[in-house]
């Protein structure tokens, strides 16, 4: 059996994954991160991928092959095999699903992906597309967390249903995302720490998130502020124009569009700010209604294609202009 490797370089992987050179492993905090390979005359791949979670709860991926949807797995202390006909190459693409229901650990590094070792017989290649990324930075929302109604562990987490994949597979564009349900813009989120300055500069505390400047990006759209509601509105503008200089730092000329949160939270401020704001777009809620979940924030797989639908002309206009 050969050994994939497990690099950045690779091009196998897509998303907010880390090295650990030291132990020929990689890792990722996020919800949505992915994984493409295209074998030539392989008949199986092995993927020493564990479990880390605390408690209960076990972490999932999502795997497709040559084109199909999406299935779950669980991960375990087993291995996870795939077996594929080596007389066709095939195209494996893999997204990290959900690591816990609720509130993951994963900003100590107490819960999350870590994958060991990948093994295969005949060729194995990274395949990620040679196309421009999109950015995504948020929280549950964009993670395509909590999207089926009726379950009540991860397997309720689909990221690849979220408005943000849906969006970025019509564009055309690689998904990145940068997100981690429960955060907001300050320190009154559901979640904190992180705050969102946190997590665009760090993957984990004291753990920096890589700058690939060799990657083209189409645009970074930022949809936060959903988990701020306890926050007074003097603390929440603060908050937001410190992150929008945040944004520009870390991604420059790229375009950035924030979108005003789908539950209307904190949106005259949002508008009060944006006023004299130029280097950076606003897309207000324009009494949107996406159909959810569940009783709170989270969309089902119907709402998630209807923010799709509402936001695609709004941010190919922009990202066009």
């Amino acid at each position: 059996m050969n050994t994939f490797p497990l690099t950045i370089k690779s091009n196998a992987f897509l998303g907010s994954w880390i090295e650990n050179s030291a132990n020929k492993q990689i890792f990722s905090t996020n919800i949505g991160a992915e994984i493409w390979l295209k074998s030539n005359h392989c008949s199986k791949i092995i993927f020493d991928w564990p479990n880390k979670t605390l408690g209960k709860d076990r972490s999932r991926i999502l795997i497709s092959i040559d084109g199909a949807d999406f299935y779950s797995q669980t991960l375990s202390d087993h291995t996870i095999r795939i077996d594929l006909n080596p007389d066709s190459d095939h195209l494996i693409r893999i997204m990290t699903q959900a690591i816990t229901f609720v509130r993951a650990q994963s900003w100590n590094l107490s819960e999350f992906f870590l994958l060991k070792k990948i093994s295969f017989d005949g060729e194995l290649f990274g395949a990620v597309p040679s196309r421009k990324s999109l950015v995504f930075i948020g929280d549950s929302i964009i993670n395509g967390q909590k999207v089926l109604p009726d379950s009540f562990d991860t397997s309720a987490h689909r990221p690849d249903k979220s408005w943000a994949y849906l969006l970025s597979e019509k564009l055309y564009f690689n998904n990145l995302r940068i997100a981690y349900g429960g955060t907001g813009i300050t320190q009154r989120a559901n979640i904190y720490p992180p705050t969102a300055i946190d997590f665009i500069w760090n993957s984990a505390l004291n753990v920096s998130r890589p700058i690939d400047y060799s990657q083209s990006l189409a645009g970074v759209i930022v949809n936060l502020g959903t988990n701020d509601c306890s926050a007074s509105s003097e603390e929440f503008s603060f908050s937001l124009k410190a992150l929008l200089r945040e944004l520009k730092k870390r991604f420059h000329e790229t375009k950035i569009i924030v979108i005003e949160p789908f539950n209307g939270c904190f949106k005259d401020v949002f508008r009060r700010v944006f006023k004299g704001e130029k280097h950076i777009s606003l897309i207000e809620n324009n009494h949107w209604d996406f159909e959810i979940s569940d009783h709170a924030v989270h969309l089902s797989a119907a709402g998630h294609r209807q923010a799709a639908k509402t936001l695609l002309p709004l941010i190919k206009e922009k990202l066009d202009a």
